[in-house]
């Protein structure tokens, strides 16, 4: 099973570059999952040092979840928990005097901009324990966009994914069992910043002792 371990931490971070393939001091990204675009989901953070900032890429639809620090994109500033849209007429995303950490997710049908995600508005039950925050949800297919919330001690029945599922752990820990195709069984332990591509088909069943947040993607097989 594809994993970037600790990806909030401070190592294996690359430089990145500017529109002339400089490399742009005081920014740096991972790349999480890399696909063409209109072929798929793509996840890159990028950390940014205070008041350093880049040109974003707008080709196809983006939106930056900022994890830490606080944003200038525009005449907004993007803090924690924000959920903004990347557009052409963004021509700088800049960092502001903390510095910042943001996800930039690439792909199709991302969801709306919103102000605050972890603030208590929208967010449904979704089992004992469990509650749920849409971004994206489609009833004609499987594509969402969202995140989940465990309590401490919860934790979710066996059940299948017949599609990609992708997952960032913004916090806190969690237990996976994982049911192959095959008949076996996999074990996994998962923590803040752990991005988890899960292998399709796939059953898991879900324990969170401490309880966590987790921002997840639902890609239909063979859709962007």
């Amino acid at each position: 099973m594809p994993n970037h371990r600790a990806t909030f931490g401070p190592a294996h971070w690359s430089p990145t570059h500017g529109a002339d393939g400089t490399p742009v001091p005081g920014v740096w990204r991972k790349e999480l999952l890399s696909q063409q675009p209109q072929q798929g989901d793509s996840f890159t953070l990028l950390r940014f040092a205070p008041r350093v900032g880049i040109s974003p890429t707008a080709d196809g639809e983006r939106r930056v979840l900022v994890l830490d620090g606080e944003l200038e994109l525009g005449d907004r500033r993007p803090r924690k928990g924000t959920y903004a849209a990347l557009t052409p007429d963004h021509t700088a995303l800049r960092a502001g005097a903390a510095g910042a950490l943001a996800l930039v997710l690439a792909g199709r049908r991302l969801g709306g901009p919103a102000e605050d995600v972890l603030a208590p508005d929208h967010w449904q039950p979704n089992g004992p324990g469990q509650w749920y925050r849409p971004l994206h949800h489609a009833d004609s297919d499987a594509r969402v966009v969202g995140l989940s919330w465990f309590e401490p001690g919860s934790s979710t029945p066996r059940h299948p994914h017949h599609c990609a599922h992708r997952t960032l752990v913004l916090d806190g820990e969690a237990e996976d069992e994982l049911f192959l195709p095959d008949g076996t069984r996999q074990l996994a332990r998962h923590g803040r910043g752990d991005f988890i591509d899960y292998p399709y088909p796939i059953e898991h069943r879900t324990v969170s002792r401490t309880g966590c947040t987790v921002l997840f993607v639902h890609q239909p097989v063979g859709a962007a």
